[in-house]
């Protein structure tokens, strides 16, 4: 965390003389105070929500190719701890009018698409608590983002061989997606693969055996008025729980997850007000499990106050309505909200009151 300070402080002396280079020193501070219930105890928390700084810069080669580089890092302000430099999208590429090619650190274009489609993002309310872990930043990508063509733009990203050669099927991920974005409409779909490397036990005579390649399908919208805005979400997942399955002794997979699950809801915004907007949100998740009544569903509502641009004020309160034989959690470290809300059991609903405020530099 010290090296992090000092790498920090170095770089915001260096950012002013370096501006004129196309050098950018860049951030966001987002914290929250929250009421947590688990749906049996109640207790109060503060919550860091996707907190990070960032530094960028591009610098001209020739008239097609601009060298470009990215750094960016999390940063907690609730709680003590050591993060990893780098842990969020880093990378080096180049950039022209055909488009940019990056090498490094970056969210899938899967999880960029359904980034553009909320009124939630990294609050209490974000509905990528929803999606069963498919919204990833993934390491070792080779990514290609399109240049924009009459309003439509393409990303394709693959994760290269994770196991050095060594597996026989390879740990690797490949992730695409296609949008269209005109005035206030945008349109997006998205799919993601995983390889078959990313899952495998052991037969007893040694030999690795491995699960399904787990798919993605991503469908989103949103459309804005002047004063209302709405969104739509739906997500489709074949084998993604890729661990589920057992081996035999002779090394035949006897059980395999072939189970499709589905995601589905929206949000709507209203700008009651010059600087206030009302907004909610609602998604229906089925993991399509064994079990009955598996099912869970998020409900968030709140109100904004933006009072500068670069600067907003909020008050919200989500829940999860959990199933039965369901027990997902509220909030989500990996997807934006810092605190985790753990339902008290099977059935129970975690909730929360969040009271935040988050400053863009």
């Amino acid at each position: 965390m010290k090296i992090m300070m000092v790498l920090l402080a170095m770089f915001l002396m260096a950012g002013t003389a370096l501006a004129g280079d196309g050098f950018k020193v860049y951030g966001k501070v987002h914290m929250s105070l929250e009421n947590l219930n688990t749906g049996e105890t109640g207790y109060m928390a503060v919550s860091s929500n996707g907190s990070r700084f960032g530094l960028k810069g591009t610098q001209e080669m020739n008239e097609s190719f601009n060298f470009i580089w990215q750094f960016e890092q999390k940063v907690n302000l609730a709680q003590k701890g050591s993060e990893t430099l780098a842990n969020r999208n880093s990378f080096v590429g180049l950039k022209g009018t055909w488009g940019s090619a990056l090498i490094g650190i970056h969210d899938t274009p899967f999880k960029t698409m359904g980034s553009k489609i909320t009124f939630f993002r990294d609050e209490i309310g974000d509905y990528r608590q929803s999606t069963m872990g498919w919204d990833r930043r993934l390491q070792d990508i080779v990514m290609y983002v399109s240049p924009e063509l009459d309003g439509f733009n393409a990303r394709l990203m693959v994760q290269v061989d994770q196991t050095d050669g060594v597996a026989d099927e390879a740990e690797t991920i490949f992730s695409g997606s296609v949008r269209y974005k005109k005035d206030n409409f945008y349109l997006g779909a998205a799919y993601e693969t995983l390889s078959k490397g990313l899952a495998s036990d052991t037969a007893d005579d040694g030999t690795a055996v491995y699960g399904n390649s787990a798919k993605g399908l991503r469908l989103g919208a949103k459309y804005l008025f002047e004063k209302v805005g709405f969104t739509a979400l739906y997500q489709s997942l074949s084998d993604y729980n890729q661990s589920d399955f057992a081996v035999d002794g002779s090394g035949n997979v006897t059980t395999l997850n072939d189970r499709k699950s589905a995601t589905f809801g929206g949000e709507a915004n209203w700008k009651f007000a010059p600087k206030f907007a009302a907004k909610v949100g609602y998604y229906a998740a089925d993991p399509n499990t064994d079990a009955d009544n598996d099912e869970y569903n998020l409900l968030a509502f709140g109100v904004d106050h933006k009072y500068a641009k670069d600067l907003w004020f909020y008050l919200q309160y989500a829940i999860m309505m959990n199933g039965d034989a369901a027990s997902a959690s509220l909030g989500s470290k990996t997807n934006g909200h810092g605190k985790i809300v753990n339902a008290a059991g099977p059935g129970e609903s975690p909730s929360g009151i969040s009271l935040g405020f988050a400053k863009k530099f």
